[in-house]
């Protein structure tokens, strides 16, 4: 092979090489695309699965009646009320607001769906809305972060929050009983 019809030949197959590169290079896209789709899927997927089993663990402190108590009576009476039982109230607030921090972080790095972070903030704000949580959240939420501060913000100013001063976790007296 020589002359023209050679190089012409080359030409051809460098660029039959070329197309056939640029196809598998295209395929490869494709196949990151699926695989980082998929491991977002379970990404978010482990993140709703840690932040309900931090959640869980938060609830566990509620097995103590007397850290139940404490949480009853400063929903209501914080800080008005005996140092032992208000500096119980005050590590439960932090402990929720320290697990809501941290499914906030999720959901800004786009790890956690809008419903459970929703669900979350609104757990902590009706929380936060009794008068105890009121007066805790006003001594203290200017000492987490900036970002999740204003977010809790925001939804308490929104307002229309339920009450939850009497439902059977606050009550301090015994819920009735069933007709």
């Amino acid at each position: 092979m020589g002359g023209r019809g050679g190089e012409v030949i080359l030409e051809s197959l460098a660029n039959i090489g070329e197309f056939i590169g640029g196809i598998a290079v295209f395929i490869t896209l494709i196949y990151l695309a699926v695989q980082v789709r998929q491991n977002t899927a379970a990404l978010r997927t482990a993140s709703r699965q840690d932040v309900a089993a931090g959640f869980r663990e938060y609830q566990r402190a509620f097995f103590d009646p007397e850290v139940a108590r404490a949480f009853a009576e400063g929903a209501r009476t914080f800080p008005h009320m005996p140092l032992e039982s208000r500096s119980r109230f005050g590590a439960v607030m932090t402990d929720q607001v320290l697990f809501f921090q941290g499914a906030f972080a999720l959901y800004e790095a786009g790890h956690l769906d809008s419903e459970t972070y929703r669900a979350y903030l609104e757990w902590l704000v009706v929380n936060i809305a009794t008068p105890g949580g009121t007066a805790w959240w006003s001594e203290v939420g200017a000492f987490f972060p900036k970002a999740m501060v204003e977010a809790v913000e925001s939804r308490l100013a929104r307002g229309e929050i339920p009450d939850v001063s009497d439902t059977y976790v606050l009550r301090l007296d015994e819920p009735p009983s069933p007709s």
